[in-house]
């Protein structure tokens, strides 16, 4: 889901890109073999879900503006890198479901021994500080162990922000035009943004998510989000830290033939890019049935092992068919969040927000408790 429009790009001269990167990311992660079959795609709801089901035309994906927070997943057998390659070795603390909870989690394993955290999208009220809203969102869901958040420019710095909640992983975005992104325009501000960023949390940045409705209709070029990805990559490495990690986040509907789209467009390259963020939502509900997780998250659990990078959703969520007081959906959480217990990606956000093309909130208490009971036995 895109946050709104970016400022034009500028034809600025490009300064001197930053220094070579202190490491290189490509061949850092372990992954578990991919697993065998990718089934048939599910469709898109304006969220860029993966596809289209059978016999149903495809529908176009839309974009809905939003600047506030977002948010989710579960165990299996992955190795956990050490320490070196991005991932500590340590157990994490419980998060605690206060919004002002101390202590860091460790940058490896997860509680109870988990690689995989699940959280949710953080919507505000009319009048609402995204502290309450955060407090909110534990009473319904939580705790939360991850959190999503969204900035429609560029970042402020970290202490005070919404990003700043302490305890918990946070898988945070931002916005400024890739020409001037490319072009150093922003460096200053973005060199102090990252240095900024705590170094006893695990901090997932993405730069432009969502970027391939904006490139479509020509706001800017593929060329340019790559170049602006590949000089912000070697900014934040410049920070030393080793638990801020890149994350590249785009529509599942991008991996579907019928999309008319290509992944690589818009790749900036593994030197620039730790982990891979997808947005897929199930919106099976617009012809009266819940889509399997694996026709869901198969596709591009397949593109993130094939290209040897760890994963997460940073947008999921699913619509309720019409008659559906709730039950359904909450058995279509349950047998998600078993399918991605086995798949062990990094963090699963599910998108608690309603948009024009439907109500993705968990109003109802079967949804709401399904996803409280993920979030519980993490």
């Amino acid at each position: 889901m895109s946050p709104g429009p970016t400022a034009a790009p500028t034809s600025a001269p490009a300064p001197a890109a930053p220094g070579p990167s202190p490491r290189r990311r490509s061949g850092r992660w372990w992954l578990l073999p991919v697993a065998a079959g990718v089934v048939v795609l599910n469709v898109t709801v304006a969220l860029a879900t993966n596809g289209d089901l059978p016999g149903q035309p495809a529908p176009v994906a839309t974009d809905a503006s939003h600047d506030a927070g977002l948010g989710p997943a579960a165990p299996g057998a992955r190795p956990t890198p050490s320490g070196s390659q991005g991932f500590g070795s340590n157990p994490s603390p419980s998060v605690s479901s206060s919004p002002s909870a101390s202590g860091g989690a460790s940058s490896g394993g997860f509680p109870g021994g988990r690689n995989t955290l699940p959280g949710a999208g953080i919507h505000l009220l009319d009048g609402e500080s995204f502290a309450a809203a955060l407090a909110r969102s534990d009473r319904a869901y939580g705790p939360l162990r991850m959190v999503r958040v969204f900035y429609p420019g560029l970042p402020p710095t970290w202490r005070g922000s919404r990003a700043d909640v302490a305890g918990r992983t946070v898988v945070v975005s931002f916005k400024a035009a890739p020409a001037e992104v490319a072009a150093g325009r922003h460096d200053s501000r973005l060199s102090a943004w990252f240095a900024s960023v705590p170094r006893d949390l695990d901090v997932y940045w993405s730069y432009f998510h969502e970027p391939e409705d904006d490139i479509a209709r020509g706001a800017y070029t593929a060329a340019q989000y790559r170049a602006a990805w590949q000089r912000l990559a070697r900014l934040a490495d410049q920070a030393g830290n080793g638990r801020l990690r890149s994350t590249l986040i785009l529509m599942c509907w991008t991996l579907n033939p019928r999309s008319g789209r290509t992944f690589e467009h818009y790749w900036p390259g593994g030197d620039a890019v730790d982990v891979l963020g997808w947005d897929c939502y199930n919106s099976g509900g617009k012809y009266g049935r819940y889509t399997a997780p694996e026709q869901v998250f198969g596709p591009m659990i397949a593109k993130s092992r094939a290209l040897s990078k760890p994963w997460g959703l940073a947008e999921t969520g699913s619509l309720r068919i019409p008659g559906d007081a709730g039950a359904g959906r909450a058995a279509w959480i349950r047998a998600m969040s078993r399918y991605l217990d086995a798949q062990r990606p990094l963090w699963v956000a599910y998108y608690d927000y309603q948009v024009p093309d439907g109500d993705f909130r968990l109003t109802d208490a079967p949804s709401r408790e399904a996803w409280r009971a993920w979030c519980a036995a993490a």
